[in-house]
């Protein structure tokens, strides 16, 4: 039985006709990006791999989900619940470390 919340719900963001959403394991947090008006998926980025360590407890008490998304000009913004922050730069899908700053309101802990 799990006793992790349930993450809470990335709302998808749809830009130029692409939809990106967030999903996930709790091990590896992606970013997917679909053709909205053919429903096929274009491409998946790997935005970050947790480790589970096997002394830290149990499995779902480590997983870590993405909690926010934004668009920046030609960047995706992503936070996950550790307060984490990626960019996406989605014309070569590459993943950068960032500080969050002030891009997102500040999360509840979890």
């Amino acid at each position: 039985m799990a006793k992790r919340v349930a993450p809470k719900d990335v709302p998808p963001i749809v830009a130029n006709g692409i939809r990106y959403s967030a999903t996930g394991d709790g091990r590896d947090s992606f970013v997917v990006a679909t053709d909205e008006a053919t429903g096929k998926n274009l491409w998946r980025v790997k935005v970050s791999h947790t480790r589970i360590e096997f002394w830290r407890g149990e499995e779902d008490n480590q997983w870590i989900f993405i909690s926010d998304m934004k668009l920046d000009g030609n960047s995706l913004l992503v936070r996950d619940e550790k307060n984490r922050c990626y960019s996406i730069f989605l014309n070569t899908r590459r993943v950068k470390n960032r500080p969050c700053g002030n891009v997102f309101p500040p999360q509840e802990p979890r």
